[in-house]
C-alpha cells in the first residue's frame, strides 16, 4: 500500500467520513508554507442535527464541540503519522488556524481546501456541502509536503434551484447568487449580518445553523437509514 493510501486508511480508522487531497501551494504562506493539503470531512451525527430542529442549542453546542475535538484529534494524529513516514506536516486546529468570528473566516479556510480536494462545493448559505451529508459536516485539514494525488477541484455550485437555506435564514443574509470560485463570499452572503446574529445568539445561549439543518441534501442524509 502506498504512503498516501495508508494515510487515508489511517485517518478513516480515526473517524473521518471523507478524505481528499489538494494543491494549496502559496495559500498557507501566512503561517506555514507547505504545498499540499489533506481535507478531512466529519459528518455531524443525525441526532445532533435534530437538536437544531428542536432548538435545543445547549445540547447542540456540546455535541458540535465534541465533533471539533474529534477533528482536532484526527488532525494531530495524522500530523504525527505523516512525520513518522519522513515528511513534514502541520495539523490545522481551531487554535492553530484561528477563526475571526466577526468575519467567520479562518486564516486558511477549511472550505477552500475541501473544494480544491473535490469533496464538495459551497452552498447558497456559504456553508460547505457534500453530496452525502449536505452541509451537516465539520471540516479539518493537514498541511504537508508529502506527495499526494490531488482530487479534481469543484469550482461551481452543484446546488439546484432549491432555496431551503435562503428561506430559512432568520435575518435574510443569504443572496440568490449561486457560488462559484470566481466570486467573493460577499456576493452570496451578507456575512456582517450573519455574524452579528450568530454572535448575539451564541451569547444568549442560543444558536442558528438553520441553513445547515434545512439544506435539502442534509434532509436527505437525515432520512437515510
Amino acid at each position: 500500500m502506498s504512503d498516501m493510501n495508508s494515510l487515508k486508511s489511517y485517518l478513516k480508522k480515526l473517524g473521518a467520513s471523507k478524505i481528499g487531497f489538494a494543491d494549496v501551494e502559496g495559500l498557507a504562506s501566512e503561517f506555514i508554507d507547505l504545498p499540499n493539503a489533506i481535507s478531512i470531512v466529519l459528518k455531524i451525527p443525525k441526532e445532533t442535527i435534530q437538536l437544531v430542529k428542536d432548538e435545543n442549542y445547549e445540547e447542540y453546542w456540546k455535541n458540535f464541540h465534541g465533533q471539533i475535538d474529534i477533528l482536532t484529534d484526527i488532525a494531530l494524529k495524522g500530523e504525527k503519522y505523516i512525520k513518522s513516514l519522513g515528511y513534514d506536516a502541520f495539523g490545522l486546529t481551531m487554535t492553530r488556524n484561528e477563526c475571526d468570528m466577526k468575519k467567520l473566516l479562518s486564516i486558511l479556510p477549511y472550505k477552500t481546501i475541501a473544494t480544491k480536494s473535490g469533496l464538495g462545493w459551497i452552498g447558497r448559505s456559504a456553508l460547505f456541502v457534500t453530496p452525502e451529508y449536505g452541509s451537516a459536516v465539520a471540516l479539518g485539514a493537514i498541511l504537508t509536503d508529502m506527495p499526494l494525488d490531488f482530487g479534481t477541484p469543484i469550482t461551481d455550485s452543484q446546488c439546484d434551484e432549491c432555496r431551503n437555506c435562503q428561506d430559512a435564514c432568520p435575518v435574510d443574509a443569504i443572496n440568490p447568487q449561486k457560488w462559484n470560485d470566481r466570486l467573493n463570499r460577499e456576493d452570496i452572503i451578507d456575512i456582517e449580518t450573519c455574524s452579528e446574529y450568530i454572535i448575539d445568539q451564541y451569547k444568549a445561549g442560543l444558536g442558528c445553523t438553520k441553513c445547515m439543518s434545512e439544506c435539502k441534501l442534509t434532509q436527505e442524509y437525515l432520512k437515510r437509514d
